[in-house]
């Protein structure tokens, strides 16, 4: 038979499960990622702040014997971390207070160095997934194989995914182990069992609603510079509007805010409302949110309209992405 007459024919090959197509396209942006160099070497720069948490934790394990060590813990919770009151806590009774200092110092680890970490890792590696695709039509040629629009989104997703358990989860996880085995003995387990846990949720909390959106900035533009303008935008925009809205009647009332003996101000005997304005910085709606996850945070009622933002971010901004290739493939 003649090539021409062949036509298209049905493949009759082995077909890989529909719930492992998204892994090759993660597979794929994966590797092509990793050869970029300056990546590499970000990758190694984001696992270095995990030394501090990591200080704190062998601070507290043996501040019981060592009066230095002691000083130093008790000095960290009360001073930049804000927490005199556990610091209290650990002069009176190290025991029950481990488990509440782990956790502070884990969602430290999360709240700062790591944020800070994923806004530069996803600004730099989203817009080079859907935008580029879209750029160069390489869409074309996913969707020439038996994919789905859904399973495309979840593959590119699961690139951002794995790069930000890498910088997030993994070192917070390898930190609760290092404090099972700093502690004297393995019933230490018993009382933290459920930090690996609330490490993982917070990770969730952390990687959904930051992933989608900026899926949803690369596939609103082919040019990648556009959305990764708009994602930084989006965080320091948010960031400066909370800390105008929320301080600046404060400042302009001429009165000097109480402060502790040790640590930050507390803006809150100072009257200023800190969940008013919440919403609009992605940074401080995150931090409520993990802040909860870790039961370091138990004022409920103000914690649900954060996890409702989140919650709308992840669901709007897949339907987004997930109508913005199907328009593409109905041209």
């Amino acid at each position: 038979m003649p090539v021409h007459d062949l036509g298209y024919r049905k493949w009759s090959g082995v077909r890989a499960d529909q719930f492992l197509r998204p892994l090759v396209i993660a597979r794929g942006g994966i590797s092509l990622i990793l050869k970029r160099r300056w990546l590499r070497v970000l990758l190694v720069l984001a696992w270095l702040p995990v030394v501090l948490p990591a200080l704190g934790i062998f601070a507290f394990e043996f501040s019981s014997t060592e009066p230095d060590m002691q000083r130093m813990i008790v000095s960290t919770v009360s001073g930049p971390l804000g927490r005199p009151d556990l610091g209290a806590l650990i002069l009176a009774d190290p025991e029950s207070a481990r488990h509440e200092v782990w956790s502070t110092l884990i969602l430290a680890y999360f709240r700062y160095p790591q944020l800070f970490a994923m806004v530069g890792l996803i600004g730099l590696i989203a817009p080079l997934l859907v935008s580029y695709d879209l750029r160069t039509k390489a869409y074309l040629m996913y969707f020439s194989r038996p994919l789905s629009p859904t399973q495309y989104i979840v593959g590119k997703s699961a690139v951002i995914w794995f790069f930000l358990a890498v910088v997030a989860t993994i070192p917070a996880l390898l930190l609760y182990v290092m404090g099972v085995l700093l502690s004297p003995d393995l019933s230490v387990i018993a009382q933290t069992w459920d930090i690996p846990l609330r490490i993982v949720a917070a990770s969730v909390v952390l990687v959904l609603p930051t992933t989608t959106l900026a899926v949803v900035y690369s596939s609103l533009t082919a040019e990648s510079r556009y959305a990764t303008f708009a994602w930084f935008a989006t965080w320091a925009m948010g960031f400066v509007a909370y800390q105008f809205l929320t301080f600046t009647t404060a400042a302009m009332s001429g009165q000097r805010p109480p402060r502790r003996r040790r640590g930050p101000v507390n803006w809150e005997e100072y009257g200023v409302d800190l969940d008013r304005w919440r919403l609009l910085s992605p940074y401080h709606t995150l931090g409520k949110v993990e802040a909860w996850v870790f039961g370091l945070d138990t004022t409920a009622a103000s914690v649900v309209p954060a996890i409702g933002v989140l919650a709308g971010i992840t669901v709007i901004g897949f339907w987004i992405v997930h109508r913005r290739i199907v328009a593409r493939l109905s041209v």
